[in-house]
């Protein structure tokens, strides 16, 4: 069975005015529910492994663009 882990929360993104530029950014989360892929809910300790909770991290891809802008605009 596969499961959608959907969680909702918040992006911080963090600007330098003497940069003039983006210079970090980080998901700060929130709740999660779990789903199959139909969008029915699921169990959560489906997704126990060893006794815990398996997850991946939030990580994001950090600006390295000067101009803080997306990459191809």
């Amino acid at each position: 069975m596969l499961i959608n882990k959907v969680t909702t929360g918040f992006v911080v993104q963090v600007f330098d005015t003497d940069k003039r530029c983006f210079v970090s950014q980080n998901f700060v989360p929130g709740e999660c529910v779990y789903e199959d892929r139909r969008g029915k809910p699921v169990d959560p300790s489906l997704l126990v492994v060893d006794g815990e909770e398996a997850t991946l991290p939030f990580e994001m891809v950090q600006p390295d663009d000067p101009s803080g802008r997306a990459a191809g605009r």
